[in-house]
């Protein structure tokens, strides 16, 4: 939280309420006096939810490596005029940083479009939503961080809600297969926000070419590894272009918001994409979602905004 100025010439001073409920009494505060931010977070969520349905799509029909390697490259041309727009600084310590987290973030989304194509969305989002927000969360305990109690409510409210969503006799084997892929994508995506959080604001969107672009290249060479095409084939590659424009279109909406002032509402508004996909993947590409599942998600979303409001 920013500190408050007083008023020219004022002497009052104002108490700070540090208690939990005082804490989400500011935040609530600060999501309803800051529609920009709130907007952007909106947009960021349906984005990420555009994206993530367009890569389960392609990922039924062909290899997801395939898809994600066509999205990468699509999302690496189209962030350099972004970078270029917003103004940002080349800077080699964030290039690399970026470079590197591209490296998890296509391993992440590969497995996890091949965890949604093989299960389902309702099983696969959320969980690899939750896992990416715990894996930083845990980075910093190890660093000598001490948990919130909000965090601490956070984990076990989400936690529980993935007993819910992971819960669909219809699917059999198919439940485990995408818990597992589920679960390695989140630790990929969590890995991947830890090196993202480490560039600096004055490199704006250069991280985020050398994100995609490393992505591009890790996904080519295992592409060529599995002997599978490196971009998707001519009738569904506009499966891939879209969804890498639906990403940045999801991290020019989060850059912005930063630059407003106000990350950590574009962060806890954006969490909620994991209902997008399901909504999205049961109304249009033959997903079933049961009304228990859906409690479900709801509560892994919750459980991750109370994270990062904490």
């Amino acid at each position: 939280m920013e500190h408050e100025s007083l008023p020219s010439g004022g002497t009052a001073t104002k108490s700070l309420d540090v208690s939990p409920a005082g804490q989400w009494s500011d935040r609530r505060t600060e999501l309803y006096a800051s529609p920009v931010p709130l907007a952007l977070g909106v947009l960021a969520s349906l984005l990420i939810g555009v994206s993530d349905t367009f890569g389960r799509v392609s990922s039924r029909r062909a290899d997801s490596v395939s898809h994600v390697g066509t999205q990468m490259l699509t999302g690496a041309v189209i962030s350099v005029p972004v970078a270029l727009l917003l103004g940002s600084s080349l800077i080699g310590r964030d290039l690399l940083s970026g470079a590197v987290s591209g490296v998890f973030i296509a391993g992440g989304l590969a497995v996890v479009y091949r965890g949604m194509a093989l299960s389902s969305a309702a099983i696969v989002a959320p969980a690899a939503a939750v896992l990416a927000a715990l894996v930083p969360l845990l980075w910093d305990v190890a660093g000598g961080t001490n948990l919130k109690a909000l965090e601490v409510v956070g984990c076990g409210v989400a936690l529980t809600a993935l007993v819910l969503t992971t819960f669909n006799p219809d699917l059999g084997d198919r439940v485990r297969e995408g818990l597992v892929l589920a679960l390695a994508g989140g630790l990929l995506f969590g890995l991947s926000i830890v090196c993202a959080a480490d560039t600096s604001e004055a490199s704006g969107a250069w991280p985020a070419v050398s994100q995609r672009a490393t992505g591009f290249v890790a996904m080519t060479g295992l592409a060529m590894r599995r002997n599978v095409p490196a971009l998707l084939p001519g009738g569904l590659r506009k499966f891939g272009i879209g969804g890498g424009i639906a990403g940045v279109g999801g991290m020019i909406a989060w850059i912005i918001g930063g630059q407003q002032g106000d990350l950590g509402t574009v962060s806890v508004v954006s969490s909620t994409y994991p209902a997008v996909v399901a909504v999205l993947a049961t109304r249009f590409d033959d997903d079933q979602i049961r009304w228990w599942q859906a409690i479900g998600i709801g509560g892994a979303i919750g459980g991750s905004i109370l994270i990062a409001i904490a």
